[in-house]
């Protein structure tokens, strides 16, 4: 058997997401909720880099990760802005020194999707780690508090056991990887709750290596932020947007390979539309942006820039129905 990545994980529009999936995201969300709310039962660690620690052994299995958490504050910011240091592939190689590539496989609606990712060896003597799961962005108080939730889930479909296919990866599970990006007056705070089980063996020191540095990842987040900025994100009602996209997102990529700082939103057309896509014209764009449209469905679609409110408009005529178009921007 073999992986099967597709290129476009929405070729005519949304999937309908399978029961078992979103009972895996019930329970997933249900568990970062009681951890988050639960101030009694952590083991709090001393503070490193402005990063709060603290961790739980929730599990009698030998050499386990325990529960981990971080918390830290970046400073004038939105949550939407941190959502988009965090999210897409090509900006998390920036802050997680375990990842090295992560995919699409279905998309079930503008802020849920199934994906597939694989981590670095940690060690010479450990095979890497690949996850399947599925994950929900989360928007409450008017988008001042966005939670991201990551389960695995199994899809012998398209993502078989890692040993069928590939005999030096070993297929971890997340019960809960869970960030809340919670606004506080001109800041935001950031949480990281995970879970991982890492599955097979490995060595003792590696274990408590990687116990140590997941929670930290809050602060390369929060770095990353200050000096590197956010990619592009569609603006919606719930953080700061006039009005939600009908048109179907497809996939958004972030590449940033010999400086080029290029982000790919790719859509499927509805009809007539208006997609609002924000941008960093402090850090990441601050000699403003180019947008361009390609594809099947380009002719139908145009683009503005507010360069002072840092907004690329997207109109989209309604002969772009069931049509593929590529938004494209980069540095001017």
């Amino acid at each position: 058997m073999s992986l099967n990545i597709p290129s476009n994980p929405a070729p005519t529009g949304y999937h309908e997401r399978p029961a078992e999936y979103t009972a895996a995201l019930e329970k997933a969300r249900a568990l970062f909720d009681s951890h988050i709310n639960d101030d009694g039962s952590w083991e709090v660690l001393p503070e490193k880099e402005d990063v709060k620690l603290a961790r739980k052994n929730t599990s009698e299995e030998a050499g386990a990760l325990p529960l981990t958490r971080g918390i830290t504050t970046v400073e004038s910011a939105t949550p939407a802005q941190v959502l988009a240091a965090i999210q897409l592939p090509g900006i998390r190689v920036k802050w997680d020194p375990r990842f090295d590539q992560g995919h699409a496989i279905a998309r079930y609606g503008p802020h849920t999707y199934e994906f597939y990712s694989l981590m670095k060896s940690p060690s010479y003597f450990v095979w890497a780690r690949d996850i399947v799961g599925i994950q929900e962005n989360f928007y409450s108080k008017g988008g001042d508090q966005i939670d991201i939730i990551q389960t695995t889930v199994t899809d012998e479909e398209n993502l078989p056991e890692a040993g069928s296919y590939q005999k030096s990866r070993t297929r971890a599970t997340v019960d809960i990887s869970g960030w809340r990006i919670e606004k506080k007056g001109e800041d935001v705070e950031l949480t990281y709750i995970v879970k991982v089980h890492l599955n097979g063996a490995i060595p003792t020191a590696v274990v408590s290596t990687i116990a140590a540095e997941t929670p930290m990842c809050v602060g390369r987040v929060r770095d990353v932020y200050y000096s590197f900025g956010y990619h592009p994100y569609e603006l919606n009602t719930s953080n700061g947007g006039s009005q939600d996209a009908k048109s179907v997102g497809v996939t958004q990529v972030f590449e940033d390979a010999k400086g080029q700082k290029k982000w790919t939103g790719s859509y499927r057309g509805v009809g007539a539309d208006k997609i609002e896509i924000a941008y960093d014209g402090q850090r990441l764009y601050n000699s403003g942006v180019t947008v361009s449209v390609e594809g099947e469905g380009a002719s139908e679609v145009s683009t503005s820039v507010d360069e002072n409110k840092h907004i690329v408009t997207v109109e989209v005529s309604e002969g772009a129905k069931d049509k593929d178009f590529q938004v494209i921007i980069s540095p001017k």
